[in-house]
């Protein structure tokens, strides 16, 4: 019991909310749990009322919390996420802050297809160098096909401004239009 206890003050307060909600709508479906808790109809009732409660607030807590969640994630997994994923702030909400800029240290096409590793850099280079955050088209018309038949994917490494961390991202399986990849050194 210790040990659930202690795992419990781990859970974010926010899923401790939708979780108590949920077990206050178990008592009022369920009733009598166990012989130990036995509701009557009005603490069924009750139990309704509070359960829906908590998971309301549950979910608007979560809400709140989950408005800067981007910026609080280092950028290289920021950059590995769908871009259909990533919220966007209103321009107005974000702070003015200093520009880090991107310095691409290599971009492949296709290494999953046996591709020269690097075979991207030089457009990848031309199209991020120098900006916060970039979201690079991957067009095969214009990079090196290492393999005409290969389904290939595309992976990107690069530095903020003068730091040596790397930070890299990759997709996986490009469908061939309209795939982008983000990179960022947004803080």
């Amino acid at each position: 019991m210790k040990d659930v206890m202690l795992g419990l003050v781990d859970v974010p307060i926010v899923r401790m909310f939708v979780l108590a909600g949920l077990i206050f709508l178990m008592v009022a479906v369920l009733g009598k749990v166990e012989g130990k808790i036995e509701p009557g109809r009005l603490g069924r009732i009750g139990a309704v009322v509070v359960g829906v409660l908590l998971i309301l607030v549950g979910m608007a807590m979560q809400y709140t919390e989950n408005q800067n969640v981007y910026a609080k994630l280092p950028p290289n997994l920021v950059a590995s996420l769908p871009a259909g994923m990533v919220a966007v702030a209103p321009v107005s909400a974000v702070p003015a802050a200093p520009v880090i800029p991107i310095k691409v240290v290599s971009g492949t096409y296709g290494r999953n297809c046996n591709a020269k590793a690097g075979n991207a850099t030089a457009q990848l280079a031309k199209a991020c160098d120098g900006q916060g955050s970039c979201d690079f088209l991957i067009d095969p018309a214009t990079l090196e096909d290492p393999a005409p038949t290969c389904s290939k994917d595309f992976a990107a490494e690069w530095k903020c401004g003068d730091g040596n961390a790397v930070y890299s991202a990759a997709l996986s399986a490009l469908s061939g239009k309209n795939d982008r990849l983000r990179l960022s050194c947004a803080n």
